[in-house]
């Protein structure tokens, strides 16, 4: 897998050297102790400060662990088995909680994740190792400027994650797929009625990009049942509402043990032209 890697400064290949990736101009990125390697730019400004916080990765790994969630990662595991890729490249891969289940399809695929947060790359590469998964390798990097060989994946993934089209493309074999997650209109209106007064629906989803036809749009809805506080406060976390929400509206789940929630997601299947 190391040899799909490119240096971030300089895009030259990466080589394993001790415990060091270095390119032919002496960059050199080493390996943590759980096996992840730091490969954002250190020339660009904010690096140090990008991506999700411990305490944001934390919610999530939490709540994940209630298996609210594992019908979506089901749903998204079948899309991608039925296309047999080899490489597969999770953008903006947070905790892993996607990553390590592709890593599992029956093609066995080589599984890059790449993501901003520092602390979810962590964790993502400590669980992998823990799991004993030899076909996952986890980078901190910008998705924007990913630290790998252009052609060179079957399957991109996003999950609720910013769409790198330019950089998506260029990572992609020709006819590859590029698989989008993204928040259906009725996604999480049980857990916003629990908040405020007035509850309005996600917008519609109808993206494009340059250089993709969408060839399958699937949706995953159930509903869930939110058990625990601490799993609402986490589930909380994890969505954009709680950066906008108000102190009062916030304080409304304090003592709420069970929230009935839809859960719709819209997955979208474009193929590289």
């Amino acid at each position: 897998m190391i040899d799909l890697l490119i240096c971030p400064i300089c895009r030259l290949p990466l080589k394993k050297l001790g415990q060091s990736l270095k390119c032919e101009k002496n960059h050199s990125y080493d390996f943590a102790k759980c096996g992840y390697v730091n490969l954002l730019n250190p020339g660009k400004k904010n690096n140090a400060k990008a991506g999700d916080s411990k305490e944001m990765i934390s919610a999530r790994t939490s709540f994940f662990a209630s298996g609210a969630y594992s019908p979506i990662r089901d749903f998204l595991c079948d899309i991608v088995s039925e296309l047999s890729p080899l490489v597969i490249v999770d953008a903006g891969c947070g905790e892993g909680y996607y990553s390590e289940k592709l890593a599992s399809i029956d093609t066995h695929p080589c599984v890059f994740g790449f993501d901003m947060s520092k602390f979810g790359v962590e964790h993502a590469s400590k669980a992998s190792r823990i799991n004993g998964l030899e076909n996952t390798f986890f980078s901190v990097a910008n998705i924007f400027s990913l630290p790998i060989v252009s052609e060179c994946a079957d399957v991109v993934v996003s999950m609720f994650a910013p769409v790198a089209n330019e950089e998506f493309l260029r990572i992609l074999k020709k006819d590859a797929y590029l698989i989008i997650g993204a928040a259906g209109v009725s996604h999480l209106k049980g857990f916003k009625e629990a908040i405020y007064d007035d509850v309005y629906l996600n917008e519609e989803n109808n993206p494009s990009f340059d250089g993709f036809e969408l060839v399958s749009r699937k949706k995953c809805e159930y509903v869930a049942e939110i058990c625990g506080n601490e799993n609402i406060n986490s589930l909380f976390k994890m969505t954009p509402y709680y950066h906008r929400t108000t102190l009062r509206d916030k304080e409304k789940l304090n003592d709420i043990e069970k929230i009935r929630t839809e859960i719709d997601v819209d997955f979208f299947i474009f193929k590289k032209l």
